[in-house]
């Protein structure tokens, strides 16, 4: 058998020896990844990096944006491992972000369900369609043309105005659900026009997903706090609306 030469090996050595620490030696998996957290300056490193809720801590392989370039701001981030990248100066993992967002600003996948869902809800109202709303609603079916006529009768112009989705839970003997409330409004109709009567109501919610499609299971009023008035409360989700989404009417929400 042929011994590699010495001189070979030294060579071999010394190139190993100096390769930046950024390469590693074979690239792993490279696993999606989302989480909230906080943006933290690193001072030993000089960059600002990522620490998310749980304790785990990420090392953006690019600068973060400028406008999140501030420590201790909550954001939630969605990414992309990159166990490639290694090296001895690293704040944690390498993380490749793919989206980076203010906390307070964020709209989960889950709350743009229950937007569209409620959206429908709204539009079933208005249009006085019980099939449309006993196509997304368990409880719909019990109803009867006439309590439905009932139920709406003297009110039109539905409209979503804010949605939060409280608790996101795994399946259960039900399903996967998701629970939280909305913020809509409804305007008294005579018979001739729509007067200035605007009454705002929150409505609290549990969506069940049946096979490939999620659906009501339950709906009930919501008063958080019954010594305000709603006028005041929606004031204030009017305002969030604005901030979350860009809007106060969720029929004209974009992703």
């Amino acid at each position: 058998m042929r011994k590699t030469p010495l001189i070979v090996l030294l060579l071999a050595a010394l190139l190993l020896a100096t390769m930046p620490p950024a390469i590693a030696a074979a690239a792993g998996d490279r696993q999606h990844i989302s989480f909230k957290g906080k943006v933290r300056w690193v001072e030993s490193l000089a960059t600002f990096a990522l620490l998310a809720d749980d304790g785990k801590k990420y090392h953006p392989i690019k600068q973060l944006p400028r406008a999140y370039q501030k420590d201790d701001l909550a954001v939630v981030v969605e990414g992309v491992l990159r166990p490639d990248l290694v090296g001895s100066h690293m704040y944690g993992p390498a993380l490749e972000v793919q989206r980076i967002t203010r906390a307070d600003k964020y709209v989960s996948p889950e709350e743009w369900e229950a937007i569209r869902l409620l959206v429908l809800r709204m539009q079933a109202f208005n249009e006085k369609n019980l099939g449309k709303l006993q196509a997304i609603d368990v409880m719909a079916g019990k109803l009867s043309r006439e309590q439905f006529e009932s139920w709406l009768e003297g009110w039109g112009n539905f409209t979503l105005h804010y949605v939060e989705a409280a608790k996101i839970s795994g399946p259960r003997p039900t399903g996967p659900t998701i629970e939280g409330f909305c913020l809509y409004s409804r305007v008294r109709v005579n018979s001739m026009a729509i007067s200035g009567d605007v009454q705002f109501a929150l409505l609290k919610f549990t969506l069940v997903k049946d096979g490939d499609k999620w659906r009501f299971a339950a709906t009930e009023a919501f008063r958080p706090d019954p010594d305000r008035d709603i006028a005041e409360v929606a004031v204030d989700y009017l305002e969030k609306a604005k901030e979350r989404f860009g809007t106060t009417d969720l029929a004209t929400a974009k992703k």
